[in-house]
């Protein structure tokens, strides 16, 4: 049976217990090379060695005391062959903090043919430890797999060839989204964002044989360069709408060639909007947006590199 635990508490999973020949001076070099915090109170023997101190490193948490001649725990850096490994987003950042706090490295931090930059490093205390930064994709699989989808979606990835600042742009600047966000003969003729949770977004989409389709909704999520969340269940102000449609989901995120993957999700309340929606042409009328828009945000590229020659 598996007991309770209050998830904001650190000390869960399967936490090493180290036992080295000065725990104080490892607390000093963990801090300063691998960002590591104390957490609780540091417990001292009588003679004032440490017999119990945590740390928590990268959302996980070691034990460190001190070698005590006669306790039959022998130092740990006197068992060779095993690694301490931090998976991180943002490897190099580690890599060079650790060797600037006097780490060795052992095998230099490279992309390996798995894909992942790795690399290794001993600690003063003779403790190996290993820095691995997943590859691009592996960290999209990762996070979209943590994600499972809603039911009643539609759902298109698309590779953009620029980067993700000028395709963020695109979906957050209103006169370029104008430029993209319909298919032609379609077009954008107005839009009017307050981008921020819960502020308007709203769109006139006209036809070529004067058609006229007005959108009202609100931006639920923004997480600046990586995810928008809209909706046209609720108009400003958490307005309820009268027939909500769809919530969009729009997530962005690099590939190893400096371009950017875009996922959009449409998201509906039934089975038979999910249809509905389908019918209507959903994929082939957003792959020929996503077509505008990948234009667009290439020439946005290409203005702003002859802007900077």
């Amino acid at each position: 049976m598996t007991e309770p635990r209050n998830e904001s508490w650190p000390m869960k999973g399967v936490i090493p217990y180290l036992v080295l020949e000065d725990a104080s001076a490892a607390i000093e070099c963990y801090t300063r090379a691998f960002g590591a915090r104390m957490v609780g109170e540091v417990t001292r023997d009588q003679a004032g060695r440490i017999m119990n101190v945590a740390l928590e490193i990268n959302g996980g948490v070691m034990m460190l005391m001190d070698h005590t001649p006669g306790s039959g725990y022998p130092p740990a850096a006197s068992n060779q062959g095993n690694t301490l490994q931090l998976v991180v987003r943002d490897g190099q950042a580690w890599w060079d903090r650790a060797v600037a706090a006097g780490c060795t490295v052992t095998m230099p931090f490279a992309k390996q043919f798995w894909g992942d930059f790795y690399g290794r490093l001993q600690d003063p205390f003779g403790l190996d430890w290993a820095i691995d930064a997943p590859s691009l994709d592996a960290i999209a699989k990762a996070e979209a797999a943590s994600q499972p989808e809603a039911p009643h979606t539609l759902k298109l990835e698309r590779v953009i060839a620029a980067q993700r600042v000028s395709v963020w742009r695109c979906w957050t600047d209103a006169e370029l989204l104008r430029q993209w966000f319909c298919p032609k003969p379609w077009s954008v003729s107005a839009a009017d964002f307050d981008l921020k949770p819960g502020g308007r977004m709203n769109t006139v989409m006209e036809g070529p044989n004067g058609e006229r389709i007005e959108n009202q909704g609100i931006w639920l999520e923004i997480e600046p360069m990586r995810r928008l969340v809209f909706t046209d269940a609720f108009t400003e102000g958490y307005v309820p709408a009268a027939e909500p449609f769809i919530t969009a989901v729009v997530t962005l995120d690099d590939t190893e060639d400096g371009h950017t993957r875009m996922t959009w999700s449409a998201r509906h309340s039934n089975a038979e909007a999910t249809a509905k929606h389908r019918e209507m042409g959903w994929e082939q009328g957003w792959n020929a947006a996503v077509d505008q828009l990948d234009a667009i945000a290439q020439t946005i590229e290409k203005e702003g590199s002859a802007c900077h020659s």
